[in-house]
């Protein structure tokens, strides 16, 4: 699939409920998200539509024309060099359109299937359009872009965990899960999507918290969350040595990993579908020296016992 984002330019007015500080921080996340988008620019194009763009007064009574136009003239008068470079990123990045926002908006934006998905990018939430098609800077970020759609068009298992393992970069997968996924492909693809994300998201924060115990900290994060089952630090003694998995340090050793805790994947995407399912998300924590210390998904499929 590739993702087409067409920057909005008229949510690049300057707003008068944003500080300076706001929109130079908004501005550079921007600069590093497009970055992003570009190392994967065979499936994610951003587009901006230079005439529509420049006029717009964008920070302090300058227009964003100013920065691209006038570099120097804005750092002898202050403005900081970093806010300069990271416009001119946006832009040398961004390949031009004629399209306007509003044309994006009535003839593209419900253009999505499994090979085309259609967003705005915009600094602030436009609150007549849909959240699924905006990426807000300083809010959200374009991996929610990404994955709500990866979600809606998995196309097959293969594609899936590839389009995972570059959109949930705090999460790292074993090469089993195209196996075990099968099993439960594509009628779970939302839920699988919802609680990776609830992992690379969330939990991953909580590596770096203090609990009283593993069973309170998976309770908190389920609450957090709210997840349909709570998640679990460990499952039966039984199914663990089916849950050990070989990943590679970073030396390029084998470690056997028991990827013990888990989530419930407990209900399908299927609409009137009632029926209580036992899948899961196997996973463990991390090791500082595998995958840069990210959580490690061994298992994504059928309950193991």
């Amino acid at each position: 699939m590739i993702a087409h984002f067409y920057i909005m330019a008229e949510s690049f007015v300057n707003n008068a409920a944003y500080s300076l500080h706001v929109i130079e921080d908004k501005i550079k996340r921007l600069a590093e998200d497009v970055q992003l988008i570009n190392q994967y620019k065979d499936e994610n194009k951003v587009y901006t539509n230079y005439t529509d763009l420049y006029p717009q007064l964008f920070y302090g009574g300058y227009t964003v024309g100013d920065f691209i136009c006038e570099p120097t003239k804005l750092k002898e008068e202050g403005v900081d060099r970093d806010v300069i470079n990271a416009m001119f990123k946006v832009i040398e990045k961004s390949e031009e359109t004629s399209l306007t926002s509003a044309e994006v908006i009535s003839e593209l934006l419900n253009w999505n299937d499994d090979n085309n998905a259609h967003g705005l990018i915009a600094f602030h939430n436009v609150g007549s359009l849909s959240p699924e098609s905006q990426v807000v800077y300083g809010v959200d970020s374009w991996y929610k872009f990404k994955r709500y759609f990866l979600g809606e068009f998995p196309k097959d298992e293969k594609y899936f965990l590839g389009q995972c393992e570059k959109y949930f970069p705090r999460l790292t997968f074993h090469e089993d899960n195209i196996v075990s996924l099968c099993a439960i492909f594509p009628d779970f693809s939302k839920s699988v999507v919802k609680h990776l994300s609830h992992l690379n998201d969330v939990f991953y924060t909580y590596k770096h918290k203090s609990f009283a115990n593993e069973s309170e900290k998976y309770k908190l994060f389920s609450a957090e969350c709210s997840l349909d089952e709570d998640a679990a630090p460990k499952d039966s003694n039984s199914a663990k040595e089916k849950l050990t998995y070989i990943f590679k340090d970073n030396k390029g050793g084998d470690k056997k990993v028991s990827c013990y805790p888990h989530l419930r994947l407990c209900k399908s995407d299927k609409a009137g579908d009632t029926k209580y399912y036992y899948n899961r998300i196997y996973f463990h924590e991390g090791f500082a020296d595998v995958a840069k210390g990210n959580i490690l998904i061994g298992h994504i499929g059928k309950h193991r016992d």
